[in-house]
């Protein structure tokens, strides 16, 4: 029984001494934490003393918390107690507001694309426009985060957005009536007499086209409806459209790949301590004897660039059009105590298969390892361009009615990367380019 005491009253000294070992550190911490925001306590107490009016401190506390997330990147951000259940039914896909996905270059707030057939791409919201002001706000020094939440809010209320077009040097003003943002996000080549969409856009040569415009909660389950709708049809060889689609939900661009590859990396994250999660695919329901070619282009971002890159690094798809946006970010929505407030904080940055990363920031914005840079480069000109989207606001308007003169795309007349894709479908490149021979990319 001595002998027992004996060792506890040694393990009890043993922890002792540690805890007076780690006194000194802990002290050193805390002065550095001390030193460290010395001058914003300061600051609070002056704005309480001498600032003409009272202050709320919950808006202190709330606007030092907003410059913090700041000073951070453009995609993360603090959201409010009155923010939070907004922020999260939009999260969800199901929002109100104008519609339009941005992103940040070269210092400037940049619309990667308007969600199709939102309120603003009706009002005339272009890919690549630079977005000056919203409300006669100037977006001077505004997060990302700061202007999604800006462009929200309730249907039929209208938001002026001041736009600057790419080649243009004035300015020009949109009126958007904010609404529902809701929406189908995969479509076809052009629509039936009914309405519906058609999927095979060259039945000679059993070629099909599937355009995804963003990536929302039911996204996989659309796409599949797509498929095997073409699969039933015989198709040999699939053209799937990420142009103009500004991402999404990750997980649904990681199911689209994952339609495609029997097993292996599809994607990983990677924190700044290194840490790697990566995501695999699995072979139950691998659609693996149809050739894949990938349309991208400036405006493809984020989930679409997860799609695009992956199939390309696993040599499963030829990947034609031009060099995508380069925001592969991952952000996490963390609750504060009392889950009352929270943040949206970026915490690791996507890596390709082939170990390429997607976001382009400061260090590599000058080199060839952000994006995904396509095989087969095409670039369209800003007229064909034009002729695309417009085809396309045509056709996503769902008639009202059945028509015997539907209208009918006229992408692949004046669309170069189409075209070129279909091309490559017809003489079964993807076969040779798409599956075991480097690709053409740097």
């Amino acid at each position: 029984m001595v002998h027992k005491h004996g060792i506890i009253w040694v393990i009890l000294f043993g922890v002792i001494v540690l805890m007076f070992l780690q006194l000194p550190p802990m002290a050193a911490k805390q002065d550095s934490v001390i030193h460290t925001y010395s001058a914003l306590v300061e600051v609070d107490a002056l704005a309480k003393q001498q600032f003409v009016d009272l202050i709320d401190d919950d808006r202190l506390v709330e606007g030092a918390i907003r410059g913090m997330m700041l000073q951070l990147d453009p995609y993360s951000g603090y959201i409010s107690p009155e923010e939070l259940p907004t922020f999260e039914r939009r999260n969800r896909g199901d929002f109100s507001g104008a519609g339009v996905e941005i992103g940040m270059q070269h210092g400037e707030i940049t619309v990667i694309a308007p969600v199709e057939g939102s309120p603003a791409a009706r009002a005339g919201v272009l890919p690549g426009d630079k977005l000056l002001s919203v409300n006669g706000r100037s977006l001077e020094g505004r997060s990302v985060f700061d202007v999604e939440e800006m462009l929200a809010g309730p249907p039929g209320s209208r938001v002026t957005l001041t736009v600057r077009h790419t080649g243009q040097n004035d300015s020009t003003e949109l009126d958007v009536l904010r609404g529902p943002v809701h929406l189908k996000t995969v479509r076809g080549f052009q629509r039936d007499a009914q309405g519906n969409w058609d999927y095979m856009i060259d039945p000679e040569h059993k070629v099909g086209y599937i355009r995804v415009g963003n990536f929302r909660e039911n996204t996989i389950d659309d796409f599949d409806a797509a498929l095997r709708e073409l699969l039933d049809d015989g198709v040999r060889s699939l053209i799937l459209d990420l142009r103009f689609n500004p991402g999404g939900l990750m997980q649904q661009a990681i199911a689209i790949a994952d339609c495609f590859l029997d097993g292996g990396l599809i994607v990983s994250t990677t924190t700044r301590h290194r840490a790697m999660e990566g995501y695999v695919a699995v072979r139950e329901g691998t659609v693996g004897n149809v050739d894949l070619i990938v349309l991208i282009n400036g405006s493809s971002a984020s989930a679409a660039e997860i799609v695009a890159g992956s199939l390309q690094a696993r040599r499963r798809a030829v990947v034609v059009g031009e060099r995508s946006f380069g925001k592969g970010s991952v952000q996490h929505l963390i609750h504060l105590q009392g889950h009352k407030a929270a943040v949206k904080l970026t915490v690791a940055y996507y890596r390709l298969p082939d170990g390429r990363t997607i976001h382009r920031t400061d260090k590599n914005a000058h080199t060839d390892s952000w994006g995904v840079i396509p095989d087969v480069k095409v670039v369209p000109t800003k007229e064909e361009t034009q002729a695309i989207l417009d085809s396309r606001r045509l056709l996503d308007a769902p008639p009202s009615e059945p028509s015997d003169d539907p209208p009918t795309s006229v992408e692949v007349l004046r669309d170069p990367q189409l075209r070129q894709a279909v091309a490559i479908a017809r003489e079964h490149a993807p076969t040779r380019l798409g599956r075991g021979e480097p690709s053409g990319r740097p």
